[in-house]
């Protein structure tokens, strides 16, 4: 069953073994993510689902708790004078399609995620139309999904979708043996897997493949295929070679030479053949990922208030809207009785036995909020040259300022200092005036002008700080005159080309910019850098804190 062809061919494969497998035992394995930004691969998988014995339907971000799960149907209840219950989504037969995942609330994700748990459901397909390096956001519903494949790097071409293709014979599952429950379990841990529910599918696959190949016992393949399936993108540490080889290094002790080649050919070598089938799938730049995401989760673990400025739930209230009440939208009674009150002499004349009060769907009211958004300061500090100390001190001094009135505008400030072919975060978003100062308290300077891998940095995080829900603003203190490149080389000409390309591309995420030039005279350069990126321009030879701390805030307003 395992398959070493071509890397596109061995996806595709995959892809539909691991289709087949959902619709076989939706609660095992409860479905598959594609991470993809091209529209013919969904296409292609969408019509094979529709196709398919199961059929389909669509899942968007947007439903609500009602639209999902299912509830009362306020609208036709109060046409009909009583509780009247609709159906949710995922209560109809079908493949579970969802969408722009990247979008769906993590309410949403926990609730169907919970609605698995205690319901039978169909299978889900999931597409994370995300970034190639984003980081996947479903939460507790991606655990739910046995399979991922990034598709990104696939042709579309190279893609082809059958689920129909593979056809299971009705016998008994067969079982495991103990010494292959004990194998699928190590390969876990040594890929850095605590979870049961990964261990207990990578069984449960073992078995349904056997049961496609038309064979009594599950082989060593199947263990393979299924672990390669399941291990792979859950991998989060890469085992190491060096105990392997040292353990060949060492002599052999005098054992008899026909136990020590069962033992070997029963447990230590159908172990390594599993991790070397889960290595041989892993993405290229594993390490990196594993690095990113362990350093996100560090300093990233909240959500914020969100960047959404009108709330359904709570924040300052606005006038009532007529609308259709759901989970999210509660219904203004005050607003509603006032609208209906003036009808009500009408409405008895046309039914004078009824002693309720007449209210029709046009009268409801929903209620609304406005709710403020926490937002970012980040500042990007030229910490190159003879003047370098001088801006970092102010530098210093402006963020605590800001963090010292942070707390009553829910503002945060983080730091990054870029120097000598390098921008390190120096501060991440933070609120604490304590923190700030120990962080800030021994910042090195000298050396040359990354300009663009300042930029850079601070348009990174900028993005991270939107993805948890806050607003960022970048406030950057040079005087403009970079001379390293993105790739850390020398020469200015290079480095402000670099410079021009990254304030291009942060136009287009629409992230508020501030260019302070800091330098003894204005730098024409860096004037036309700020007017590339949307931001704003301001020559302040001698600024210092307050100035740079009046500057930020003005513009956040």
């Amino acid at each position: 069953m395992l398959f070493w062809g071509d890397m596109s061919d061995q996806k595709t494969y995959l892809a539909n073994l691991a289709l087949h497998l959902c619709q076989m035992d939706p609660k095992t394995f409860g479905g598959i993510v594609f991470k993809t930004g091209a529209g013919a691969h969904m296409d292609r998988v969408r019509i094979a689902l529709s196709h398919s014995q199961l059929g389909s339907k669509i899942i968007n971000p947007s439903m609500g708790v009602s639209d999902l799960i299912g509830g009362i149907d306020p609208i036709e209840s109060l046409a009909a004078g009583t509780l009247i219950h609709k159906s949710g989504v995922l209560s109809r037969s079908g493949w579970n399609v969802l969408v722009m995942a990247e979008r769906l609330p993590r309410q949403s994700a926990a609730l169907m995620a919970q609605h698995m748990d205690t319901n039978h459901t169909d299978p889900f397909c999931i597409f994370d139309e995300s970034e190639p390096n984003e980081e996947n956001q479903l939460g507790t519903l991606s655990e739910r999904m046995a399979f991922f494949f990034d598709l990104n790097d696939l042709r579309h071409d190279a893609f082809s979708v059958d689920i129909a293709s593979i056809s299971s014979a009705e016998k008994e599952i067969p079982t495991l043996s103990p010494d292959q429950q004990t194998m699928i379990v190590s390969v876990a841990l040594q890929f850095g897997i605590f979870s049961l529910r990964p261990v207990a599918m990578v069984q449960r696959a073992a078995q349904y493949l056997c049961l496609l190949d038309g064979r009594d016992a599950v082989s060593q393949d199947d263990i393979d295929t299924a672990s390669q399936l399941i291990y792979a993108h859950r991998a989060i540490s890469i085992p190491a070679e060096e105990e392997n080889a040292n353990q060949q290094n060492d002599p052999p002790e005098p054992t008899d030479s026909s136990n020590s080649s069962a033992k070997n050919d029963t447990l230590e070598l159908p172990e390594d053949l599993v991790i070397e089938a889960v290595k041989a799938i892993l993405p290229k730049d594993i390490l990196n990922k594993i690095t990113a995401e362990k350093s996100a989760r560090v300093r990233f673990n909240g959500d914020g208030f969100g960047l959404t400025q009108k709330s359904a739930l709570r924040g300052r209230p606005l006038p009532a809207l007529i609308g259709r009440p759901n989970d999210q939208a509660r219904i203004d009674i005050l607003s509603s009785l006032r609208t209906a009150a003036p009808w009500q002499k009408l409405r008895k004349s046309q039914s004078p036995d009824d002693a309720r009060i007449a209210i029709f769907p046009s009268d409801l009211h929903i209620q609304r909020f406005q709710n403020r958004s926490e937002r970012v300061v980040i500042f990007s500090v030229d910490a190159s040259g003879s003047a370098a100390m001088n801006r970092l001190g102010e530098a210093k001094g402006a963020v605590e300022l800001m963090l010292a009135q942070a707390y009553s505008k829910r503002d945060y400030v983080a730091l990054i200092g870029f120097r000598d072919g390098r921008a390190d975060i120096l501060l991440p978003p933070t609120r604490s005036l304590v923190q700030a100062k120990k962080n800030l308290s021994a910042l090195a300077a000298g050396g040359g002008t990354p300009l663009a891998m300042g930029m850079n940095s601070a348009l990174n995080l900028a993005t991270l700080v939107r993805r948890s829900g806050k607003l960022p603003s970048m406030a950057f203190l040079t005087d403009g005159k970079g001379n390293i490149d993105l790739e850390g080389q020398p020469g200015r000409q290079q480095a402000m080309s670099d410079a021009a390309q990254i304030a291009e591309m942060g136009r287009t995420l629409n992230v508020p910019a501030i260019f302070i030039d800091c330098g003894r005279r204005g730098n024409p350069e860096l004037a036309n850098i700020a007017e590339k990126m949307g931001g704003e321009y301001l020559c302040l030879p001698r600024a210092n804190a307050q100035a740079i701390s009046a500057l930020a805030q003005s513009h956040l307003e």
